[in-house]
């Protein structure tokens, strides 16, 4: 694969580990303080905001050991944690909504996650392909090609010295 697809794809995944990190560092002691009145906050306050801080921490630390050491196995914690907490956050605000009723923040929540979700688990997708189509153990120098695995080709050593015909003439030719 190309060197700058292949930085291109790593510096995607990089802001994602970037922003992830700004935002459990900045918002989970933050959302700890808060007591947890309702059912449906649960997941925005007290021992469960740090419980989910911390695996988040864990999750993206092994996201930037997946980068680096460029094995696929470590970006599995990353995007389960993002699928649990992004379903946790699709079961709250259908339960607000049928609590509660539509409200105005619904569009910029809409928004946010039509933005936010395909652009993370397509980043995650493409680093998952660049490490099991390309692995490091395959870079060579800028000249090296790779020629299909399942190309047959049969060359015979009379076609390869003559171009006028085959050495043998009761070979049949090679098509």
């Amino acid at each position: 694969m190309d060197k700058y697809l292949r930085r291109f794809i790593k510096y995607q995944t990089y802001m994602i580990v970037i922003v992830t990190l700004e935002m459990v560092l900045l918002l989970t002691p933050a959302i700890a303080d808060f007591e947890v009145n309702h059912f449906e906050n649960l997941r925005f306050g007290g021992k469960v905001a740090i419980i989910f801080g911390v695996i988040w921490f864990f999750a993206v630390m092994s996201l930037i050991k997946a980068i680096h050491c460029e094995d696929k196995r470590f970006i599995y914690p990353y995007a389960f944690v993002f699928g649990l907490d992004l379903s946790l956050q699709v079961l709250r605000e259908i339960y607000l909504i049928m609590l509660e009723g539509l409200d105005g923040l619904i569009v910029i929540k809409l928004l946010v996650a039509v933005l936010v979700v395909p652009y993370v688990f397509a980043s995650l997708f493409a680093l998952h392909r660049l490490f099991t189509v390309d692995p490091v153990g395959n870079h060579r120098s800028e000249g090296f090609v790779r020629f299909d695995r399942n190309e047959l080709t049969v060359v015979e050593e009379g076609q390869i010295s003559s171009t006028s015909g085959p050495a043998n003439p009761s070979a049949p030719p090679v098509v």
